[in-house]
């Protein structure tokens, strides 16, 4: 993979390929968009261009096994065997022209696509709940950061340069943000680090002021589904899946979800609400995210009727509308999200917006 699996980025990608061209690349880093508009994909693939040696790697074959002296049932040695291949020289396995790209042949580019490169370092809640051995939490916590800066201080192992991505910075507690705040300032040489987060404004200033921005947009329709399509999914599953995914990929993801568990429901069963409203994830983290979800797919069917509706229907629509974004503010605070979302279906039913209308992709 190289920046061509980016899809929908140009721009950024543009001004990573420029950087790498250039060999200016700023120290400190920050992709920031919405969630799932591949900021973490395109992380990984600049960190790979930019320790991509260009050269292919080839294993050296095994040597010959030497027979045992004391064995007396050893196979006997060839009096003859074939010279070794000569090694190729430096230089000649020049094969990738575009450096500012990845080949995915050398030695480099293939630890990286595994995830083994020791000088590429991905820091998120799975990797800190390895390192502290502990369950995966919600939080980047002081000591998780604080290990960061100290593989910061070592030297790289196989390239010239050491890439430490934080993905999802915005987990990062207040006193984590102030550890990495030396090394952004004064960071080791051939150090680089990255932050992917949905919303800048949820970092530190002192962080922002010390980082290179570089925006992720929300992706295009035809991108999305080129993705979904790739995942597996039909032409016109995709299509009606990218209509719903707001630029997305997670988002696409959890629309995907939802028509599942529409489809799994009864028709014209008057619990459909509440059954659907169960199938919210336990972690409230999660739960949240589909609430406010969904409550932005109620707004935006709700204002598309109000446009066209007349007397009782527009006044009904109207405080479906009101009252949708008072609970739409009450889903960033610590609430019964399963009974934000019961209260939602109910009051755009009875404002004559159905369950499927919701997922029912705009024309």
């Amino acid at each position: 993979m190289s920046f061509s699996s980016v899809l929908g980025q140009d721009r950024a990608i543009k001004r990573l390929r420029a950087l790498i061209t250039t060999g200016r690349v700023p120290p400190a880093m920050i992709f920031h968009g919405p969630p799932g508009t591949g900021k973490f994909l395109a992380a990984l693939e600049f960190a790979k261009a930019l320790n991509c040696s260009h050269t292919i790697h080839r294993e050296k074959p095994p040597a010959p096994q030497q027979p045992d002296p004391d064995d007396l049932f050893a196979a006997s040695v060839p009096a003859s065997a074939p010279p070794p291949e000569p090694e190729p020289r430096p230089g000649t396995e020049e094969e990738h022209a575009d450096r500012s790209d990845s080949c995915g042949k050398c030695l480099s580019c293939l630890q990286a696509a595994s995830g083994a490169h020791p000088d590429i370092r991905v820091v998120d809640t799975a990797m800190q709940a390895a390192l502290l051995d502990e369950d995966e939490s919600s939080n980047l916590k002081i000591d998780t950061l604080r290990e960061m800066t100290r593989w910061a201080q070592q030297k790289a192992m196989l390239s010239p340069w050491k890439v430490f991505i934080v993905r999802d910075a915005q987990a990062m507690v207040t006193a984590a943000q102030n550890a990495i705040l030396k090394t952004l300032e004064e960071p080791p040489p051939g150090t680089i680090v990255i932050l992917t987060v949905s919303r800048k404004t949820s970092l530190l200033s002192t962080i922002l002021s010390r980082s290179c921005l570089i925006e992720f947009s929300p992706l295009p329709r035809a991108a999305l589904e080129k993705v979904l399509a790739a995942q597996g999914a039909g032409p016109e599953q995709a299509a009606a899946i990218a209509a719903l995914g707001a630029g997305s990929l997670e988002k696409a993801a959890e629309a995907s979800a939802f028509l599942k568990r529409v489809s799994a429901l009864r028709p014209g069963d008057p619990a459909r609400a509440f059954k659907f409203a169960a199938g919210l994830p336990r972690d409230s983290h999660k739960a949240r995210d589909e609430v406010k979800t969904l409550l932005d797919l109620v707004l935006a069917r709700a204002r598309a009727a109000w446009e066209a509706a007349e007397g009782q229907s527009k006044a009904r629509l109207t405080v479906l509308l009101r009252r949708t974004l008072g609970l739409r503010a009450m889903a960033e605070r610590n609430v019964s999200y399963l009974l934000l979302l019961e209260t939602a279906l109910l009051e755009s039913e009875r404002a004559g917006i159905k369950l499927e209308d919701l997922l029912r992709p705009e024309r």
